[in-house]
């Protein structure tokens, strides 16, 4: 093979621009004993990859199965506590709190304070979200889309 040749598709398959067929006459040029005096230094590189092409593993690959020797314990674990959790709800008092009041007027005014609770614990967490706007109205200046 031609010096120019062997030089111009040594560019091309450093710069990996080289077809299966390309590389298998560099391949077989270097792996010859008619190599260029000045191209002697990719001799061994393409003999060490044709020496690794004929190289194979033959053992068999085994993939090993999960180990599950105690997976039923969190199974039985979590049986366990559903029931503890139904026994000691199935045995409590009962009519220790019956979830109402006798008077509608009492329901009434403890409604009204515990929505006036939720109401101001949301008026002051949307009142901290006046900083995120900010922060919202600023970084918009920076990042324009």
């Amino acid at each position: 093979m031609e010096s120019n040749k062997v030089e111009q598709l040594l560019e091309a398959y450093f710069e990996g621009a080289t077809t299966l067929a390309q590389e298998k006459q560099l391949r077989d040029y270097f792996t010859s004993t008619e190599v260029a005096p000045h191209l002697e230094d990719y001799v061994g590189m393409f003999s060490a990859f044709a020496k690794a092409q004929e190289e194979t593993y033959n053992l068999p690959i085994e993939i090993p199965k999960p180990k599950r020797r105690y997976g039923w314990i969190s199974g039985v674990a979590a049986v366990a506590i559903v029931v503890v959790g139904l026994t000691i709800q199935l045995k409590g008092d009962n009519d220790a709190y019956t979830g109402t009041y006798e008077d509608p007027e009492v329901a009434v005014l403890k409604t009204k304070q515990a929505l006036g609770l939720v109401t101001k614990m949301f008026n002051e967490s949307t009142a901290q979200l006046g900083a995120v706007n900010e922060f919202n109205s600023t970084t918009s200046n920076f990042f324009k889309k």
